[in-house]
């Protein structure tokens, strides 16, 4: 568990663009396919989480990784409408030590939510409940043996894109809900209070 991060340390992410760097030129077609394509489908305020107090999320994702490609845009997207949201990407495949296992494996993206002042406080992983459960639905209908694997790779995919719309919903809803528990716990933090004149506890 990740209880504390420094300001320096966050300050050596990378922007979107930036982290598209380290992409193959295929994965990095994908990553702008899916960033491109939400931008169209939704308007800006459908990203926009309002928060009061400023958050910082560090997005561990690797560049091959189909749920970083389909969910790194969203979460950028919702960075970039969101002035209280500063969020920074990291290569997972650089920082094995701050991936927690899921589901005994390291899930990738993998979100981690900090106060203004780094300190810990949540984290958001892979993918949606929504597309879990079609994931779910997948893996049941074609297994988890090597001779299917590629099979419900290929349906699996095209599932989602026929629910796409639906599956970002899902992840900017979980996200806000995420952001917003966030900001409820800066609101009750004591040194906040400390800061501000106040303090309840």
């Amino acid at each position: 568990m990740i209880d504390r991060i420094t300001y320096n340390f966050f300050n050596k992410g990378m922007s979107f663009e930036d982290f598209l760097k380290d992409a193959t030129e295929d994965d990095r077609k994908r990553f702008l396919y899916y960033h491109d394509k939400s931008a169209k489908k939704h308007s800006p305020e459908f990203f926009r989480i309002e928060l009061k107090y400023p958050i910082n999320l560090l997005v561990l994702a690797t560049t091959w990784c189909w749920d970083s490609q389909t969910n790194v845009p969203i979460l950028t997207h919702i960075a970039e409408q969101s002035p209280n949201i500063n969020m920074t990407l990291m290569n997972k495949d650089h920082l094995p030590f701050m991936v927690t296992k899921v589901n005994n494996g390291e899930k990738v993206p993998q979100v981690l939510v900090f106060t203004e002042d780094f300190h810990y406080l949540d984290r958001w992983v892979e993918r949606s409940t929504r597309a879990y459960l079609l994931y779910a639905e997948y893996r049941k209908k074609y297994g988890w043996s090597e001779e299917t694997k590629d099979e419900f790779v290929k349906q699996y995919r095209k599932a989602f894109l026929k629910h796409q719309i639906e599956i970002e919903e899902s992840v900017v809803n979980e996200i806000r809900t995420l952001l917003t528990r966030a900001d409820a716990i800066s609101a009750s933090s004591p040194r906040l209070a400390e800061a501000e004149g106040s303090c309840d506890d």
